[in-house]
């Protein structure tokens, strides 16, 4: 059987058993291209969080100031005020990120979609009404979880309006780890300037944050990307989930791995239809195949 690599390492026990049966080699997580695309959004959400810093202490010492809360004391069982701060923040000035990113998001896809025809030896190049459908979909994907990711969603008129619904919202997480900054401004009797200064300090707005963000969003995009491809491509049947198969490994992701193969549009045990089945999520989306329907198939595969 032929061994194949992913980034110059061995590829893992699962891929080798995929290649042996002539299934599609999963999508490399460290492909050049989609690395240079998850540094970029790196960059950009950098940016951003710290962009947000000096309007999120406005609005704490703002509030306190009106509720007279400057060096109190307050036991741990009388934390009303710190929640009522922190449900008082308004992140509607977020909604920048969405032209910001969207269109970088829109490559993320993009890049998904042209690695998982590769997958199936499909040409792409010569059925532009496919590759017309997949690039509508990437830049549809693009503006709306550039949006869901504060908590937006951009309507068909291209307004971008609440949604506080929206999965994977980095904005309600930002509450919850703005708690130990209001609790210390109000404790401490910070300035705006000093509050500030601990939320630059603070994991919410930390570049440590914003990798971790960057790394789920590239691994959502690019399997967006690639499911959208498979259900296009028309010799695809079915997905299967896999894993890293090491001993990070949730025990989520391992019972969507369990599954086996399911429906290009079912859901996985866990609850997500491709990866990222939680932050920071490794695993990966593979292709069932029908290669008797497939002109050219990958020469790792007949080898």
């Amino acid at each position: 059987m032929m061994r194949i690599s992913i980034g110059g390492d061995p590829a893992p026990r699962a891929i080798q058993r995929h290649v042996a049966k002539r299934a599609a080699v999963p999508l490399d997580p460290k492909r050049p291209s989609l690395r240079k695309l998850r540094a970029e959004l790196t960059r950009r959400l950098v940016a951003f969080l710290d962009g947000r810093v000096p309007d999120i202490a406005r609005q704490i010492g703002e509030q306190l100031i009106a509720r007279r809360l400057r060096k109190a004391i307050l036991p741990d069982d009388e934390l009303s005020a710190i929640d009522a701060i922190v449900a008082g923040i308004d992140f509607a000035g977020w909604s920048i990120l969405v032209g910001d990113i969207d269109e970088l998001i829109a490559d993320i896809v993009r890049d998904g979609t042209v690695h998982a025809f590769g997958q199936i030896g499909f040409g792409v190049e010569a059925r532009k009404e496919i590759a017309n459908v997949v690039n509508a979909h990437a830049v549809e994907y693009g503006r709306q979880r550039s949006a869901a990711l504060v908590g937006m969603r951009v309507t068909a008129t291209g307004a971008v309006i609440a949604n506080p619904r929206a999965e994977w919202q980095i904005t309600e997480g930002t509450r919850i780890f703005l708690r130990a900054t209001v609790r210390e401004a109000i404790e401490e009797g910070l300035s705006n300037d000093s509050i500030a200064a601990r939320l630059r300090e603070s994991y919410a707005f930390s570049k440590e944050r914003a990798v971790l963000i960057a790394r789920t969003e590239t691994n959502m995009a690019s399997n967006a990307g690639a499911l959208e491809s498979y259900k296009a491509s028309g010799v695809v049947n079915a997905k299967e989930w896999l894993t890293a198969e090491d001993d990070k490994v949730e025990q989520e992701c391992i019972d969507n791995a369990d599954a086996g193969a399911i429906g290009l549009d079912a859901t996985f045990p866990a609850g997500a239809k491709a990866p990222p089945q939680h932050p920071n999520c490794r695993c990966t989306i593979l292709p069932v195949v029908d290669w008797t329907k497939v002109d050219n198939i990958p020469s790792e595969l007949t080898e």
